[in-house]
């Protein structure tokens, strides 16, 4: 990590390829750190944020990679699940991207043996953003170019 010398508040980290799109977790994951994500032209990256402003232990921002999933393609949009819990055992990552073959993926890990995710279609348009219902994240909504919005269920029982 490195501090921007230009502004007290900005931070840099070091990325291997493009990014394209980078997402905070909204939702509290059970742990102290932010959980971030970004994506670029073939891979996504799930790490963890701690920041001095929200911890005094800390000179400027603490960053770790959790895991780096293979996507396969461009990553265009990300949104977090709701189900989300790094104080689970074993903990739980769950996110969905929307990528440039138009089709959403529904990734989930417990960052050791599982890494899961499913393809879904639909779209016959570029996909502007997506998000997860808010309460529980069974639901994963989709606006496309196509003038159309659409909903696929993420829950465990397809």
């Amino acid at each position: 990590m490195k501090q921007d010398s230009t502004r007290n508040t900005a931070y840099t980290v070091d990325c291997e390829d493009y990014v394209h799109v980078v997402k905070f977790n909204p939702f509290d994951s059970g742990d102290a750190c932010s959980l971030i994500a970004y994506g670029g032209n073939n891979y996504v990256v799930v790490g963890t944020c701690r920041f001095q402003e929200e911890d005094a232990e800390v000179e400027g921002m603490q960053y770790k990679t959790l895991r780096t999933f293979h996507h396969g393609i461009r990553v265009d949009a990300i949104a977090w699940s709701p189900e989300t819990r790094l104080d689970a055992l074993p903990p739980q990552i769950r996110f969905c991207t929307a990528a440039s073959d138009r089709k959403l993926r529904l990734f989930t890990s417990d960052l050791q043996d599982k890494n899961e995710f499913k393809t879904f279609d639909g779209h016959s348009d570029y996909i502007n953003d997506l998000v997860f219902a808010p309460k529980e994240g069974q639901e994963v909504a989709s606006v496309s170019d196509d003038h159309t919005c659409r909903y696929a269920f993420s829950s465990k029982h397809y």
